[in-house]
C-alpha cells in the first residue's frame, strides 16, 4: 500500500538486498529505517545505518543501500510544486510548505552533523514518523489529511535544526535581528513579506532606517542577502534535483532562466549548466 497525494507519497518496503527504484521527487526523499542494518551510499559518501536512522536524499543523487540485515524502509517523497497545488480550502499553508522545502534543500549540509542534531527533536520526528507508519496501515479516509499535517510538523523540526547549524558560530547581540533572519529564511519566496516594507512593518523599524540597520548587523545589504539566499537554493536545486532551470528561476522569483544564470555567474562565477554538469560528471 502506498499513500499518494499531489504533494507527497509514503511507502513502506522491505528488502534483503537493494533494488534500484524509479523515484519521482522535485525536492528530496525522507528515509526512516524501521528496522535493519547496513550501509547507505550517496554519490561518493557511505554511511552505516541501523534501526531508527533518518536520512534526507536529494532527488538527483546517486544512492542505494548495502543491506547486511533485512531492512524495512519508510520512504516519504516530496513531489509538490507550490504553484500547482495551492488550495485556499486546505488546512495546510502551501506557501509555508514550499518555503520550507526550499530552505531545507538549499541549506542542508550532508556532512557528519546529521539531519537532526538535537536529540529531543530527533525523538519527536521518530514519534511523528511512527504515527505515519500507523496511518499507512490503517483503512481510514482521513489518513492522507493526517499524514500531510504530520509532515508539516516534521518539516518545521528539520528546518529549525538546519537553521541552528546555519547560524552556529555566529553571534548576534540584537535578538530582533535573529528573529528577522528566521522570518526571512522561512518566507524567502514571498516577495510581499520579504520586502523592506513588509519586514519594516513586522519588526517595527522605520523604512528609512531599515537598510542601515540590516547592513550593520549582517555586514551586507538586505538586497544582497536576499539574492545570495535565493542563489544558494538555486545552486542546490541545479545540483541536487532534475528541475528545469526555467522552473527553478520562476519559483525563486527571477525574471527568467537567463536572469538567474547571469546572477549565478556574477556571485558564484559559474552558471547553472556548469553546476549541474559538474555533478553529473562526478
Amino acid at each position: 500500500m502506498e499513500i499518494n497525494h499531489e504533494n507527497f507519497s509514503v511507502s513502506i518496503v522491505s528488502h534483503d538486498s537493494w533494488e534500484k527504484r524509479n523515484r519521482v521527487s522535485n525536492f528530496f526523499e525522507l528515509v526512516y529505517i524501521l528496522d535493519g542494518e547496513g550501509e547507505q551510499y550517496v554519490n561518493r559518501s557511505v554511511h552505516p545505518y541501523t534501526t531508527g536512522e533518518i536520512f534526507l536524499l536529494p532527488s538527483a543523487s546517486c544512492n542505494g543501500y548495502r543491506i547486511t540485515k533485512k531492512t524495512r524502509f519508510l520512504f516519504v517523497r516530496f513531489t509538490s510544486t507550490y504553484f500547482s497545488t495551492y488550495h485556499q480550502s486546505s488546512s495546510v499553508n502551501y506557501s509555508d510548505w514550499f518555503n520550507r522545502l526550499n530552505f531545507i534543500i538549499g541549506n542542508y549540509d550532508q556532512g557528519e552533523a546529521g539531519l537532526i542534531g538535537n536529540p529531543t527533536d530527533k525523538e519527536h520526528v521518530k514519534s511523528l514518523l511512527n504515527l505515519i507508519v500507523s496511518e499507512h496501515y490503517s483503512d481510514n479516509s482521513c489518513s492522507v489529511f493526517l499524514v500531510q499535517n504530520l509532515l508539516v510538523s516534521i518539516l518545521v523540526i528539520i528546518s529549525r535544526n538546519i537553521e541552528k547549524q546555519l547560524l552556529d558560530g555566529q553571534s548576534f547581540s540584537d535578538k530582533r535581528f535573529v528573529n528577522m533572519l528566521h522570518f526571512i529564511h522561512f518566507n524567502l519566496l514571498d516577495q510581499e513579506k520579504v520586502s523592506v516594507e513588509g519586514i519594516s512593518s513586522r519588526f517595527h523599524i522605520s523604512e528609512t532606517y531599515f537598510s542601515e540597520y540590516f547592513k550593520r548587523n549582517a555586514n551586507e545589504s538586505f538586497r544582497d542577502y536576499i539574492l545570495r539566499s535565493k542563489l544558494k537554493i538555486a545552486e542546490a536545486r541545479a545540483s541536487l534535483t532534475s528541475n528545469s532551470f526555467k522552473e527553478i528561476a520562476n519559483e525563486l522569483g527571477f525574471t527568467d532562466s537567463s536572469h538567474l544564470n547571469k546572477m549565478m555567474k556574477k556571485y558564484y562565477h559559474r552558471g547553472m549548466r556548469e553546476i549541474r554538469n559538474k555533478v553529473t560528471a562526478a
